[in-house]
């Protein structure tokens, strides 16, 4: 079914620009999945400058448009009568008798096609501070059904995101749940409730460094005879995988194993989940005697020991590190191998259930991604 179009620039102008100056405005931030948030809410503070007499002054119902917009950071402000933004942000406002709804507005500036059509446009050489022209904003095309359908098209995405979230959310408390649980069995590692035999971490765990080849020995594909050269990133992305001769490859370690990244910021990084030859900017934590390594990497984490370390980190090269005679005197515990068994096994069911979630979320992004094609397409 084909759709009417009309450009953006027939449905929206800039809005008059405001500023705060003295008087005290909710003040709100952009996100690219929230959309405009209360910052006390997202980052539990206020995140700003002091003095934010020129900051924009945004109503209720105006758009504002933020950077990078290929990542579709963009909101119509719907939380407060008026609230003020970043003055870097644009504010546009609906053309008097503009048959657009809003909501279905903002959800097509979102959508793949409009992502899609900023990218063909954007200049400039810095990825994050790309930009786009305002005439090509203005001249994006919109699909334009009769409000009704724009209503009913807005109302089955914003449940489809929905979906999303709840997926989300039930993922980032699964995410949790290991730690919890290592919590509930064993308590702090600094009170001990359970009184377990008192250790120092040097007795349970030896911290073994990483080892560093020449970057002239650095390989960019994988083939025979080559091991990947884990760095710090690695753990965060797949984007830039090296690798190293068999022969330099110095620390081994597995999946399962636990490594500790001992700069940063952030110092005392946890990871598990690569496998290859680890840098010097990562340690491993490898147990001894009757501790399980699902035990250690849990323990890590504790609270309590992982904020002492990052308090105590030390400067090293001018980046902060982990203080490793202070990681090695820390008091710890060590429960009956029995009990890291029971707890190893608890942990294989979250995993289970971990997998199922991440598999219904992406199913449902996936979703969400079919729906936003089909709605600006008249397929919906």
């Amino acid at each position: 079914m084909s759709v009417l179009q009309a450009c953006l620039g027939h449905l929206i102008e800039p809005a008059k620009t405001r500023k705060a100056g003295s008087t005290d405005y909710p003040l709100l931030s952009m996100t690219m999945a929230g959309g405009l948030v209360d910052p006390a809410t997202k980052f539990k503070k206020r995140v700003a400058s002091e003095d934010t007499s020129g900051y924009k002054v945004v109503k209720r119902g105006q758009l504002v448009v933020g950077f990078p917009i290929d990542e579709g950071v963009l909101s119509f402000q719907q939380l407060h009568d008026e609230a003020i933004v970043s003055p870097a942000y644009g504010i546009w406002e609906i053309r008097s008798g503009a048959s657009v709804d809003p909501m279905y507005l903002e959800k097509f500036l979102k959508s793949p096609q409009a992502i899609a059509y900023y990218l063909g446009k954007l200049r400039s050489t810095t990825a994050r501070r790309r930009s786009l022209e305002r005439g090509s904003f203005l001249a994006l095309p919109v699909p334009l059904p009769p409000l009704g359908e724009q209503k009913r098209i807005a109302g089955i995405l914003d449940q489809a995101a929905e979906l999303c979230r709840l997926r989300t959310r039930a993922l980032d408390k699964l995410n949790t749940l290991g730690q919890a649980i290592f919590h509930e069995m064993f308590g702090d590692p600094v009170d001990n409730p359970k009184g377990f035999p008192r250790k120092k971490l040097l007795e349970i765990v030896e911290i073994i460094g990483g080892s560093q080849p020449a970057k002239k020995h650095f390989l960019y594909d994988d083939g025979p005879g080559r091991v990947r050269f884990v760095q710090t990133r690695d753990f965060r992305t797949d984007a830039y995988k090296t690798y190293v001769p068999e022969d330099l490859a110095k620390r081994p370690f597995s999946e399962d194993d636990v490594i500790i990244g001992r700069y940063g910021p952030p110092v005392f990084q946890i990871f598990r989940g690569l496998a290859g030859t680890y840098n010097v900017a990562l340690m491993k934590a490898q147990p001894i005697g009757e501790i399980t390594k699902d035990f250690v990497f849990h323990l890590l984490q504790e609270p309590k020991l992982h904020g002492y370390v990052v308090a105590n980190s030390e400067r090293t090269a001018g980046q902060s590190g982990v203080n490793l005679d202070l990681l090695k005197d820390y008091p710890v515990y060590a429960p009956p191998i029995e009990l890291q068994t029971d707890f190893s096994q608890r942990l294989t069911e979250v995993d289970t259930v971990t997998r199922n979630s991440r598999r219904q979320s992406l199913e449902a992004q996936t979703l969400f991604a079919s729906l936003q094609h089909r709605a600006f397409r008249g397929e919906l």
